[in-house]
């Protein structure tokens, strides 16, 4: 993707390039077929997280969003209204409940899609910038494999993750669909860690007590569980 876009360069806050590059990078991912959406319904969705994380501070009628979107069903558009603009709310009736509705493949993948959407779209608000468009989705991209990885176990989670896995539960929250982990990874681990993540003093602008201080904020506020 272009150097044209992201160019956090232009702002007055000194960002890490390898940010940026993230940030080009899922742009590029989001635009091809994923494992269980295509081209075209990866870019609805992930054009529906934009559409209500702008208004996500409005109540819902107040929003002013169109109920339908071309190429996605009413259960996806309202599974991802939910995730951007309510997920405190979300439990495992709520899960238990889309993934019946779509399959757990395919749930996974858009949980991937939505919160990098949303990821981007708040770090370049935090910078000053507008957003960036939308990648349009490859044409000629195949179909998708609705492939599913071996060494999958029931860990107590909504979905089926790898086990064992060498990292973090939340490093492997998505594993279900390995491109989907890597998605939300790819841009998700540059804005969060520095080098070294097990390493309990860093050399950066934040030390490593004020980033984990910021980061138990943020998600008490979003009430994640994690």
């Amino acid at each position: 993707m272009s150097p044209d876009f992201f160019a956090y360069a232009d702002t007055m806050i000194d960002v890490d390039p390898a940010v940026a590059d993230s940030h080009r990078s899922v742009w590029e991912q989001i635009s091809r077929t994923g494992t269980w959406w295509t081209a075209n319904e990866m870019g609805a969705i992930a054009g529906r997280a934009r559409a209500v994380f702008g208004v996500r501070h409005l109540p819902p009628w107040s929003r002013n969003l169109p109920e339908r979107v071309d190429g996605l069903s009413s259960e996806t558009v309202a599974a991802v209204d939910q995730l951007v603009s309510d997920p405190g709310s979300i439990d495992k009736e709520w899960a238990t409940a889309r993934i019946a509705e779509l399959g757990d493949g395919p749930y996974v993948e858009l949980v991937a899609v939505t919160a990098t959407t949303v990821m981007v779209d708040m770090f370049t608000a935090c910078v000053g910038l507008e957003p960036e468009p939308l990648p349009a989705p490859v044409a000629d991209a195949e179909e998708p494999s609705r492939e599913r990885p071996d060494g999958l176990g029931d860990i107590g989670a909504h979905v089926l993750m790898l086990d064992p896995f060498p990292y973090a539960n939340v490093a492997r929250a998505l594993s279900l669909v390995p491109s989907a982990n890597a998605l939300f990874r790819t841009t998700s681990v540059p804005m969060y860690s520095a080098p070294g993540m097990s390493e309990l003093v860093w050399d950066t602008p934040l030390n490593r007590p004020q980033v984990e201080l910021v980061a138990s904020r943020v998600a008490a506020m979003n009430e994640c569980f994690y």
